[in-house]
């Protein structure tokens, strides 16, 4: 399998002597970067990326490190219907990938993705994982009167993994972003050790990766 974790930053806010761990990034042009916008919003007010956790697939990630060297993330283009934000790197930073950007229109039910991603985020644990697994339907959802593109992959996502890329493996492409898990609209949700109960399920969304490419075209 390809291996695209050398790509995937971790974003952060600084809030005094702490830094904040808030989601998932990836590359989408020499300086660029696409996430969740819910990551980040509503403001790039102190908000920074660590470099990946590893370069290698066969790398061990050290859990003991709690320092990293940060860089300023400046949000550039945003759209609040898609939950689609694109970020501007520093001028010394340049990326270099090989994949490139299609959308779900691409996906058929069954097909094998990876998605890339911290799940472990709100706890302070800044931990890339790879997870093998398929999309399990397609779905339009509305936002604002305005039918939005999803991918239903067939995994248990975590908060820290929003924003973070979905490949498709037929294909090698960037098919589509991770926005989160489905939560139903219920009223007197309670929280179990920071996690909602109705979250618990093996499914997640992903928005077609159709729109970063209009976004930074």
């Amino acid at each position: 399998m390809n291996f695209y974790g050398n790509l995937v930053l971790t974003l952060a806010r600084v809030e005094g002597p702490q830094v904040k761990l808030l989601g998932s990034c990836f590359p989408v042009g020499a300086r660029h970067l696409a996430t969740a916008l819910h990551v980040v919003a509503p403001t790039d007010e102190n908000l920074v990326a660590f470099q990946p956790a590893i370069s290698r697939a066969d790398d061990y990630q050290d859990t003991s490190q709690t320092s990293w060297t940060v860089y300023p993330m400046k949000i550039v283009a945003a759209d609040a219907i898609r939950d689609v934000c694109i970020l501007e790197a520093p001028s010394d930073w340049s990326f270099i990938f090989a994949y490139s950007l299609t959308g779900t229109d691409f996906l058929r039910l069954g097909d094998e993705v990876h998605v890339y991603g911290y799940p472990h985020m709100e706890f302070g644990r800044k931990v890339l994982a790879v997870q093998r697994s398929h999309v399990g339907s397609k779905v339009l959802i509305s936002n604002h009167g305005v039918q939005v593109k999803h991918a239903v992959i067939n995994t248990q996502l975590r908060p820290g993994q929003s924003g973070g890329p979905v490949f498709d493996v037929n294909t090698g492409s960037l098919c589509a972003m991770v926005t989160g898990s489905y939560t139903p609209d219920m009223k007197g949700s309670i929280f179990v050790s920071g996690v909602d109960p109705v979250t618990l399920h093996q499914t997640g969304h992903a928005v077609s990766a159709e729109y970063i490419k209009d976004m930074i075209q």
